[in-house]
């Protein structure tokens, strides 16, 4: 497929050929593209054909592993023949678009980014767009909705044409802040929009390219314990396609988890969420631990409120009643028209028979209307809620592959 020709002065044909003409419309692509911007690039690149882009990216990648080869080579030659087609080294520098440093290096990883976020744009924004199911693999994935079965979702093929993209940064992959961010706020997105078929997927090649990063462990605990919950258990079941049970995705989220806090104590998000989690599998006195050190360091009123929800509950189950009210207050003030504390706080009156406070709780709740509860209550979205959420990490994205940004 490829040979070097000492004494050939390469010529382009007057024609090019497939490959070529292929590849350059996925170059153009990729140099059109205004990173975040459902464009016409994105749009094109939306209705290529899975195996046109492999196609086209494959002959990218080698091309790249063939200029560092040329670049090694003593008695460097000026041109080699890729698919039959003779090419300069000049000529292929151009063609890989890569800067002077890059060129220097033999690696392409300003442009790779460029690409691999193309087509997370794509995935993101085009594809839920295009007629049919373009962008869309054969495996069909079950479409949820509030707990219930509503159709067939789909495996998007743009996240594998963006991953493989990225396996070829050079010298590693999870040594590039491009391809950390990147997988950060991908990740991040689809845990968010609730795309756990393309998530399920994505989450595992992260794990692998930055096994210590505690961002993708936190992610990587949140997409088990959103898997476990009400939102995707039932169904998930009915449907067959898991059967592992709640427990088991519990228990993966609580080490995930774990992992995150190993590397990063400081990192109160996966800290509070621990907590949670323990508290979902009965292990109140660990849960009690870490949510005690929640509520001193949580910082935003959100964040705030979930921990001092759940070490409410934690309180309660240990018998410390009054410690419990403590905490359900304090979320309540945060929130004052969320329901959940009020209910908490309700329960533990009645409990305790204290009939006059439990009345005045519930009826605190039951004169809300039903759109301040809806609007003001962050336990609705507690399983699609980030303190860093998917357009703050985008745009820090967007900067690093915008025109001029220093790599």
């Amino acid at each position: 497929m490829v040979s070097v020709s000492p004494g050939l002065k390469a010529r382009p044909p007057a024609v090019p050929p497939p490959w070529l003409t292929r590849l350059s419309s996925w170059l153009e692509a990729v140099n059109e593209h205004k990173p975040g911007q459902l464009d016409m690039a994105a749009r094109l690149a939306g209705l290529s054909t899975e195996d046109d882009l492999q196609a086209a990216v494959s002959d990218y990648l080698n091309l790249v592993v063939i200029f560092r080869r040329e670049l090694g080579r003593p008695g460097r030659l000026d041109s080699v023949v890729y698919k039959d087609t003779p090419i300069a080294l000049a000529d292929l520098r151009t063609l890989l678009a890569l800067t002077d440093e890059e060129a220097a290096a033999g690696i392409a990883n300003r442009m790779l980014l460029k690409a691999a976020t193309l087509h997370a744009d794509v995935a993101m924004l085009a594809v839920p767009t295009l007629p049919g199911r373009a962008g869309c693999s054969a495996r069909g994935t079950v479409l949820v909705q509030d707990g219930n079965r509503v159709g067939i979702g789909c495996v998007c093929y743009h996240w594998t044409i963006a991953r493989a993209l990225l396996g070829a940064v050079r010298p590693e992959p999870g040594k590039d802040p491009g391809v950390r961010v990147w997988y950060q706020a991908t990740i991040t997105w689809l845990l968010t929009a609730g795309d756990f078929a393309n998530a399920d997927l994505h989450i595992p090649h992260a794990q692998l390219i930055l096994p210590d990063d505690p961002v993708i462990r936190y992610l990587h605990g949140r997409y088990h314990e959103v898997t476990a919950s009400p939102l995707i258990q039932p169904v998930a079941l009915d449907a067959g396609t898991d059967t592992r049970g709640a427990k088991a995705h519990l228990e993966e989220a609580a080490d995930h988890y774990r992992r995150a806090l190993r590397v990063n104590p400081y990192f109160v998000e996966a800290r509070v969420h621990r907590g949670f989690v323990l508290l979902e599998l009965s292990h109140e006195g660990e849960a009690r631990g870490e949510l005690l050190r929640a509520v001193v360091e949580a910082q935003g009123t959100r964040l705030r409120y979930y921990a001092e929800l759940f070490l409410g509950r934690a309180e309660e189950l240990a018998g410390n009643a009054a410690a419990a009210r403590e905490h359900f207050a304090r979320a309540a003030t945060l929130y004052p028209a969320a329901q959940s504390p009020r209910l908490a706080l309700a329960l533990l009156a009645r409990q305790r028979a204290e009939r006059d406070r439990a009345r005045q709780e519930m009826q605190a709740v039951l004169s809300m209307t039903a759109a301040e509860r809806d609007r003001s209550d962050p336990w609705w979205n507690y399983y699609r809620w980030q303190n860093r959420d998917a357009d703050t990490l985008l745009a820090e994205l967007y900067r690093m592959v915008a025109p001029g940004a220093a790599r």
